[in-house]
């Protein structure tokens, strides 16, 4: 039996060289992102103000999230993310960037894995730095040590994660609609409004940040 392949060929090499150019892609734009990023940190270094300094230190951490992404996008075939892997880097980022050197910061992550397209990961990427940006600047003050972590559960219609820590937990008389932070709108407004998904934020034992997400994203 005799085959023409040479279709076959032609169309697995077209494959390759797209997959190659949205590889390069991905990695031209983490470069990118890294160099505004650098950009923001000069410019910080060169204000006096302590509320613009923090403001652009925020604008840093927000960009560097989403290089994270592009940066996995960079080193695979599949434009799909395993969510504990993209926290896990989010979490050392900031850490490195917030934390006191001397500061002991355990991590812990448990639960399935979790894979999702580029889009819904790069928009998990940012609430994911907002959350650990709250638990880092509020949670653990007068503290050398503390504990942030991810819980992950799935069902056959949703993705529960639970990115919480053991810290102070929230003030008295805390309301999530009446937060005026600007880190916690953009998580609701990408969770609620940009993946159909539920937010909760609950003091017990710390700070827990419930997010609910349909599994069909």
């Amino acid at each position: 039996v005799v085959s023409d392949v040479t279709e076959v060929r032609k169309k697995d090499k077209e494959i390759l060289i797209k997959s190659a150019v949205i590889q390069e892609i991905h990695h031209r734009v983490k470069n990118n992102l890294q160099t505004i990023a650098s950009l923001l940190r000069l410019q910080s270094r060169r204000t006096k103000s302590q509320e613009v300094k923090d403001a652009l230190r925020d604008s840093v951490n927000r960009i560097l999230s989403i290089s994270v992404v592009h940066e996995f996008l960079s080193q695979q075939d599949a434009e799909r993310i395993d969510v504990v892997e993209v926290t896990r880097n989010i979490l050392n980022l900031v850490a490195q960037n917030m934390l006191d050197p001397e500061f002991r910061l355990e991590t812990r992550f448990t639960g399935p894995t979790i894979i999702l397209p580029s889009q819904q990961a790069s928009n998990l990427a940012l609430i994911v730095n907002e959350l650990i940006l709250n638990s880092i600047e509020h949670a653990f003050e007068g503290r050398q040590s503390g504990l942030i972590g991810l819980d992950i559960k799935r069902t056959d219609t949703q993705y529960i994660l639970d990115l919480y820590d053991d810290g102070a937990g929230l003030p008295d008389g805390f309301d999530l609609h009446k937060a005026k932070s600007l880190g916690l709108q953009i998580v609701r407004t990408l969770i609620e409004d940009d993946m159909g998904g539920s937010f909760q934020l609950i003091g017990r034992r710390g700070t827990h940040a419930w997010i609910t997400l349909p599994r069909q994203i």
